[in-house]
């Protein structure tokens, strides 16, 4: 064999090995690419199906919120809201307490319960004495108002709530059924020479507390993270009127 030979012999085993050597590289690189984008792309579309499916549990409660607002406001016997669980939890909170003038006396009104669905990671949508909440651990957004008017004279709403047997989780959907068991304007305070104190307990207490402070005449007082007392000023009122409604709660397939 030639030197000739020789070096094109060389030639061909070098080309050889950098084809099977960037075979090799790109096989590689085409490997990890497809594993890195299937484990993040696998986790940012389940991210966004767990995201999904809490935003349609807020559209069902805006409509819960609706629901319940017809039993308050117009008397309503009864009401149903579909809800798809889509594999979170359902249930009922009795620790959530409003008591209005709480002077120690009888005459105290005090109502609670909330409705709490437990979505991905710390979001949690409540319902709770007419308002809906959207909450991320301690704090959220009010995404529904309740019944409120501030002006000459004060119109408040207040929903207390009995729970039903148990909480509900899984892929199912449930029916949210509420019936009517009391309706009747407990307070109509026509003299108004005194302040109105709500003393709220409730983990939606910071997102209450913006909600008041954005009224004229009214002050608020956080005394713990889930403790807060609403003052209405008697000054700046003439009527204070307390609409009650209380309804049993009950979660159904």
């Amino acid at each position: 064999m030639t030197g000739a030979d020789r070096g094109a012999a060389f030639l061909t085993a070098d080309r050889g090995v950098s084809e099977t050597v960037g075979f090799v590289l790109v096989f590689a690189l085409i490997t990890s690419t497809i594993a890195v984008t299937f484990t993040v792309g696998l986790g940012g579309l389940e991210d966004a199906q767990l995201a999904e499916r809490d935003d349609n549990v807020e559209r069902a409660f805006d409509v819960l919120h609706d629901n319940f607002n017809d039993i308050g406001r117009d008397g309503v016997p009864s009401r149903a809201t579909e809800l798809r669980l889509g594999g979170g939890r359902l249930a009922f909170d009795r620790v959530s307490e409003f008591r209005l003038n709480d002077t120690g006396t009888e005459t105290a009104i005090v109502e609670g319960g909330s409705i709490t669905y437990y979505g991905a990671g710390d979001t949690r949508i409540v319902y709770e004495n007419g308002a809906v909440f959207r909450m991320e651990g301690n704090d959220g957004v009010m995404v529904k108002q309740p019944d409120l008017l501030v002006g000459d004279t004060i119109v408040y709403s207040l929903y207390g709530l009995s729970p039903p047997a148990e909480s509900v989780s899984g892929d199912r959907t449930v029916l949210v059924v509420a019936e009517r068991t009391d309706r009747e304007v407990a307070i109509d305070d026509r003299t108004a020479d005194q302040n109105v104190t709500l003393a709220i307990n409730s983990t939606q207490a910071t997102v209450w507390k913006r909600y008041y402070d954005g009224f004229d005449g009214v002050t608020t007082n956080m005394s713990g993270p889930a403790d807060l007392t609403v003052t209405f000023a008697a000054d700046d009122y003439d009527r204070f009127v307390v609409h009650r409604t209380t309804a049993r709660v009950e979660f159904s397939d």
